[in-house]
């Protein structure tokens, strides 16, 4: 399979052809990666920030087609369309579990991935769109309130006029 890679600490990814996991972990999912993008961790995964070891696929949030799965998977079925490492569905128990809330997403037990059937809802779900709902969690915003947006023309405001739009529709998803 094609994987856009980190091969060495600030160079540019390399596109390899790696071979296609086969041995999957009890709560691993193997998905065909329709699309993906790179975020902020993602430069500081290239920049060596984080000593990850090499070489590293690049991107945590695919968007894909279940393709193969763990043996104790069981709410996942082939041909489910996913957004995949969004940071729900943590243990509760870790130490990154129970420490300050900034380590929360850092949980090694963490089950990140949630059925999106339309592609286009992924762009709300990714990083920056956690984000701004993050954001918008946080200010205690209720459906049908008003809220203004500053700077709504940039990537981020962008989202923001997604997430301020979409959770009138879907009122229990929360972070």
């Amino acid at each position: 399979m094609l994987a856009v890679q980190v091969v060495q600490y600030n160079k540019p990814y390399a596109f390899n052809d790696i071979p296609t996991p086969t041995a999957l972990s009890e709560y691993d999912l193997l998905l065909k990666v329709k699309v993906a993008s790179l975020c902020h961790t993602d430069g500081m995964v290239s920049a060596g920030d984080f000593s990850t070891k090499l070489p590293c696929t690049a991107s945590h949030e695919g968007y894909g087609e279940v393709v193969a799965w763990g043996s104790s998977v069981k709410d996942f079925k082939k041909g489910d369309r996913v957004m995949a490492a969004i940071p729900f569905h943590r243990c509760g128990h870790c130490p990154d579990c129970l420490g300050p809330e900034e380590f929360h997403h850092y949980c090694p037990n963490l089950r990140a991935i949630l059925v999106l059937p339309l592609m286009a809802l992924s762009l709300t779900m990714a990083c920056a769109g956690i984000t701004i709902w993050g954001g918008l969690v946080n200010a205690g915003l209720k459906a049908g309130e008003t809220v203004a947006l500053v700077g709504a023309g940039g990537g981020l405001g962008r989202k923001s006029v997604l997430g301020v739009t979409f959770p009138q529709k879907s009122p229990s998803r929360r972070l």
